[in-house]
């Protein structure tokens, strides 16, 4: 009766958490890609059309067939809000990470939340869009964040940090090719490449703030936080809490923005030791399933929430003390 959709490869642990604590909850996942890894915990799987045209009369049969009663969208989500009402029509709730389109455009520019953020006088990293290299080397020029700060950029829109480089005058011109983790690159080297593009994409030019990143994981529901879990990140490790000034932060951006599911706000402290806000992403984090090991279950909550069920095995009500944990790589058997 809970129907995953195509998502990023964070549904893997989201599912498997799903059936560990409701046992008996039948689970179908779908994708347009072969991606066994992502449905291995999953009752049934499905091959979702390429064609988005399709794609509404597939849903369809499969909320008939399967009886499904909860649909949690990972992609496609202007496609899945322009048809919220047909498909709730059909008996089901939809959760995509947002409330409306409008909504998820803001969510999805980084330059268009800072400006909604200020609006609401919550703090945010100042920002400026660069729609040029010829704009970018102008700016960093007169730097405009002060003389002594790092200067990093991002892409007005993306996920999981792609694009994001630390500009540096000091450092070697090969720095990015033998050192790609470091995120670090020369400032004439970027600038040089990105004068070769035609097709620049806008950025992000922010200072660089090096305190504390706090990933924060939520299930929130219209806007309402459930429950939230923030992630210290301190080199390769990461740790929990579920209080605090970043918590309280992220809860008053969820509102905002009336964000609707699992979702996750990403926090970095200022000088001063205060936190700002960096972004929303209207979905689950890359990093959720760490949360397995903290003794609060965000996708048991997420269950229990929208489908008013209780979990076999309760793990929702208290945070672990003291508990770090490390990300490892590891392979699976893939049929």
């Amino acid at each position: 009766m809970l129907l995953f959709t195509e998502g990023l490869s964070s549904q893997r642990e989201i599912i498997a958490e799903i059936k560990t604590l409701f046992p008996s909850l039948f689970v179908v996942s779908t994708h347009s890609q072969e991606r066994p890894e992502i449905h291995e915990f999953s009752d049934s799987t499905e091959a979702e059309p390429k064609n988005a045209d399709l794609r509404l009369t597939f849903l369809r049969d499969i909320i008939s067939r399967y009886g499904i009663k909860l649909i949690h969208a990972g992609k496609h989500t202007l496609w899945y809000e322009a048809h919220r009402d047909i498909i709730e029509s059909l008996g089901v709730t939809l959760v995509t990470g947002v409330s409306d389109v409008e909504m998820f455009d803001i969510a999805d520019s980084k330059i268009r939340f800072a400006q909604l953020m200020k609006q609401h006088q919550l703090p945010v990293v100042p920002s400026i869009e660069i729609t040029s290299a010829d704009q970018l080397e102008a700016e960093l020029k007169s730097r405009p964040f002060g003389n002594d700060v790092l200067y990093c950029v991002k892409p007005v829109k993306g996920i999981y940090g792609m694009g994001f480089w630390k500009l540096s005058d000091d450092i070697p011109a090969a720095r990015c090719f033998y050192d790609t983790d470091s995120r670090m690159v020369n400032t004439d080297v970027f600038l040089h490449a990105m004068k070769q593009s035609n097709d620049f994409k806008p950025l992000v030019l922010m200072p660089y703030l090096d305190g504390p990143e706090r990933s924060v994981d939520m299930v929130v529901k219209q806007g309402v936080t459930i429950k939230a879990v923030a992630r210290i990140k301190n080199g390769s490790y990461q740790s929990f809490e579920e209080s605090g000034p970043a918590i309280d932060l992220a809860i008053a951006c969820a509102s905002i923005l009336k964000a609707d599911g699992i979702v996750n706000v990403q926090t970095r402290n200022a000088p001063d030791g205060s936190p700002v806000l960096l972004e929303i992403n209207p979905r689950p984090s890359g990093g959720i399933g760490y949360l397995s090991h903290s003794g609060i279950s965000l996708p048991g909550l997420f269950v229990q929430t929208y489908l008013d069920i209780k979990p076999a095995v309760s793990a929702t009500d208290h945070l672990l003390p003291n508990i770090r944990v490390r990300p490892l790589t590891q392979a699976i058997i893939v049929q």
